[in-house]
């Protein structure tokens, strides 16, 4: 009886390769679809707007939408990146996107080339807009201080004017 058992009982292997032929034929296959945030519209990609696919270091996606301005691109969590044109791609023919891994300056190139390049072809715009970025901020705060120093001097002339 012991023997009609153990020669009826299959290699464990080939359970095993059964099972996930079983399972491989149940899921359902979707489609990939483009985050909802990285989605950008003809109006906005007229004026440089472009939809980024990040992908994080620990490999959550997620997307949103940056403008390019001088060949960069700064995204949300203040990190640049260097743009020249072959990485960006079309999502299903209407939407400008382009993928980025957080880790790198550059995007994944979508369009064929000859050789990929080294890391420090967009270095050059890379620091031309971080150093564009801190000059804006720097002015702003200088102006506001001015114009608070003037305008309580001004009280403190009128008021000097008023009681005496």
């Amino acid at each position: 009886m012991e023997e009609e058992i153990k020669t009826k009982q299959k290699p464990m292997i080939q359970e095993l390769a059964e099972l996930r032929d079983y399972k491989e034929s149940t899921i359902k296959k979707r489609k990939m679809k483009i985050p909802r945030k990285a989605k950008v519209r003809k109006g906005k990609a007229k004026k440089g707007w472009i939809g980024i696919v990040k992908i994080s270091e620990t490999g959550v996606i997620s997307g949103e939408k940056q403008k390019i301005e001088g060949s960069t691109i700064r995204l949300a969590d203040k990190t640049y990146h260097a743009i020249k044109g072959d990485e960006i791609g079309m999502w299903e023919g209407k939407y400008p996107i382009t993928i980025i891994p957080a880790w790198k300056k550059n995007p994944i190139k979508l369009k064929r080339s000859g050789s990929e390049p080294n890391e420090t072809h967009g270095q050059i715009y890379i620091m031309a807009r971080m150093l564009g970025d801190t000059i804006k901020v720097k002015a702003q705060a200088g102006a506001k201080g001015l114009m608070y120093m003037i305008i309580a001097g001004a009280v403190a002339y009128g008021a000097y004017r008023l009681f005496t």
